[in-house]
């Protein structure tokens, strides 16, 4: 794509104090072997707040999500403070401290487990080598992953993943990724979810972790996602369009 550098932000100053915020980004881009992924970004992510990347496929939404994260190296050139954690130079520090949920190729479930099965193994991944994980039941699963669902009644622990619908698969994308409490969690195609209704619930869900303190940036393919949902509390949104064009929260 090619990114247009007259970039309206959410940045409010330099990168000299970045307490109290989750993100601080000035100047961020990435380039590949057919041009630019997306840039230049300027973004700051109170702690605590959600965040809405809007764009079309092939504005870099992924792309600048994974970067966020501490998955994704920049250019050269920009400045990028994630949770105290000056990116690239400290990634893994930021990797431990940040989750991702709904990539391709990343988190997906595999059809073929049962839900229980894959929050096992989610904690068994996350817990020290010497750990023993026991076997999941309904009140360990309801415990770990309820926050997520909220008001939502809770699949059983021996659904396949195959028979849940789209609003399940990806809530429990969401609580898969967050059951060690990252202070950051980003979010990507919010709208696998496709009906305006139901997406309304995982919007529900993640500002139930943005309550809870936790930064959350989320993306979605449509520029306008923001107008056609309900919110408790507004959100900030970052459109990525013919080049990243940020809107301050109304």
């Amino acid at each position: 794509m090619t990114s247009d550098t007259s970039t309206a932000t959410l940045h409010r100053g330099g990168l000299g104090d970045t307490s109290g915020l989750a993100i601080s980004a000035r100047g961020l881009r990435l380039r590949g072997g057919r041009g630019e992924v997306y840039g230049p970004v300027d973004v700051e992510v109170p702690a605590g707040e959600l965040v809405v990347v809007q764009g079309p496929q092939g504005a870099g939404r992924s792309s600048l999500l994974l970067t966020l994260a501490g998955r994704m190296v920049p250019d050269r050139g920009g400045e990028l403070v994630v949770l105290g954690e000056p990116l690239p130079a400290r990634r893994r520090a930021v990797q431990a401290r940040a989750a991702v949920a709904g990539f391709a190729g990343i988190d997906e479930l595999d059809e073929s487990i049962t839900v229980g099965a894959a929050l096992r193994e989610r904690l068994a991944w996350t817990s020290p080598w010497w750990a023993r994980v026991p076997r999941i039941d309904q009140r360990t699963f309801a415990r770990h992953v309820g926050p997520v669902f909220g008001p939502r009644p809770l699949p059983r622990v021996g659904t396949v993943a195959w028979d849940l619908d789209e609003v399940d698969a990806m809530l429990l994308r969401i609580a898969l990724a967050t059951v060690r409490g990252p202070e950051l969690l980003v979010v990507d195609d919010v709208d696998h979810v496709h009906d305006d209704a139901r997406r309304q619930m995982v919007w529900a869900a993640l500002e139930r972790l943005r309550a809870g303190g936790v930064a959350v940036v989320a993306a979605v393919a449509s520029l306008d996602e923001v107008r056609r949902m309900d919110w408790e509390r507004t959100p900030q949104t970052l459109n990525l369009a013919t080049g990243p064009h940020a809107v301050p929260a109304a």
